[in-house]
């Protein structure tokens, strides 16, 4: 193989991991690119390919630890199969995470292998294997019950037979074990995106299959929240905001009360700038929750993004009413002076600031040293500034008031 190798400039000496991973990167990056050129010559020799692998981390990387070798190794796998033009050969994905397996040092979890391995089977339209396949890696990822229940569901579509045949009861309980399936998902609640470094993770032919299968048990299961709830969050994670905003109106109109839906949707529409609808959004969290500081706190944060002197002040009476705490106060005070622009009121702020939070206090020395900029002849620098502080704040006071993140 000709890839571009460098030499260890450290020989065997210690190196921070995060250099190692950045070196490892590097490595990866060639390994693709040598991939992509050569695919058919490694599909037909594969054990040489892996020994070519590992020959070139000994020689780079001599000191690399098992997890981050057998990481290499999953990578070099996923990149041979990506490449391949037979990646829809069950028999030959089959022999390539064999060999992988063989060649890696740790515990030799094959775990992602037969998560993959399970869906090119769903993929190529073997869908019992593929259920079987992936059955007992359900709890890995929310991703898995989704295929499962999808392959019961296209087997019990695949044939209308004559009603009360035993093939009709068959396909019936197929239709019931997709549901079955979905119900799993809600119970065992996996993770969301844990495998998202994996070629799968990219595949549109999977996430129809998650969006397909979710919508499905939205209308199966009309009472149901979780559905919407994984639905919301892995739309956030994958940056999906259509099918977000899609899925929150449908959240809203059934759970209206929900605080997390009206946490998501208040987020939705503070990202779309929409400040009638983030204001309509605090309005519907004060009605339904009237006791409680959170819609409050929601309140003073558009106020302080909108620079709204009258508004701030109704709702900092509000949280003083239910007792903020006094921390919270000075900072939310210090934001609004910071985002209308008045450094002088901003001065007086953090002075008071600084008496009440005291020397030690390292959080209130990182945001004067920030707010430098923000009296700054330079546009750009005050306004990054303002940025900075007013979501340095933010993330204090959500800490700081248990609240959970936005």
């Amino acid at each position: 193989m000709q890839c571009r190798l460098w030499n260890n400039p450290m020989g065997d000496e210690w190196q921070p991991e995060a250099v190692v991973r950045l070196r490892l990167e590097r490595l990866k990056k060639e390994f693709n690119e040598y991939i992509n050129v050569n695919s058919e010559k490694i599909d037909a020799n594969i054990p040489v390919f892996f020994g070519q692998v590992i020959a070139s981390l000994d020689k780079t990387l001599p000191g690399l630890s098992d997890e981050l070798f057998d990481q290499f190794i999953d990578a070099m796998a996923f990149a041979v199969l990506e490449a391949s033009k037979r990646s829809e050969e069950i028999p030959f994905v089959e022999k390539l995470f064999d060999y992988a397996m063989r060649n890696k040092r740790g515990s030799r979890n094959r775990a992602v292998y037969d998560i993959l391995l399970g869906m090119k089977m769903i993929n190529t339209g073997k869908y019992a294997e593929g259920a079987e396949q992936l059955k007992k890696y359900r709890s890995v990822d929310v991703i898995i019950c989704p295929a499962i229940a999808y392959c019961y569901f296209v087997l019990s579509t695949q044939q209308s037979p004559v009603e009360r045949s035993g093939e009709y009861q068959r396909l019936k309980d197929m239709a019931l074990a997709a549901r079955e399936q979905m119900i799993e998902l809600v119970r065992l609640n996996p993770p969301i995106n844990r495998l998202q470094d994996l070629e799968i993770a990219e595949d549109p032919r999977i996430n129809k299959i998650f969006w397909f299968m979710i919508k499905q048990a939205i209308d199966w299961f009309p009472s149901e929240r979780e559905f919407l709830r994984i639905g919301i969050e892995k739309a956030s994670r994958d940056g999906g905001r259509d099918l977000k905003e899609e899925l929150l109106n449908i959240a809203i109109e059934r759970f209206y009360n929900d605080m997390f839906f009206l946490r998501e949707l208040y987020k939705l529409k503070l990202e779309n700038r929409d400040a009638g609808g983030v204001a309509g959004v605090v309005k519907q969290m004060t009605q339904q929750y009237p006791d409680e500081i959170e819609p409050v706190y929601y309140g003073l944060k558009l106020s302080i993004i909108t620079s709204r002197m009258d508004t701030y002040f109704r709702f900092r009476k509000l949280a003083v009413d239910k007792n903020i705490p006094l921390q919270a106060l000075l900072l939310l005070d210090y934001s609004f002076e910071v985002m209308s622009g008045k450094q002088a009121d901003a001065a007086a702020c953090m002075d008071e600031i600084k008496k009440r939070f005291g020397p030690q206090h390292f959080f209130v020395t990182l945001l004067e040293y920030v707010a430098h900029d923000f009296h700054s002849d330079d546009a750009k620098k005050v306004k990054r500034s303002k940025k900075a502080i007013f979501d340095a704040v933010d993330q204090y006071c959500m800490k700081l008031l248990k609240f959970e993140a936005l």
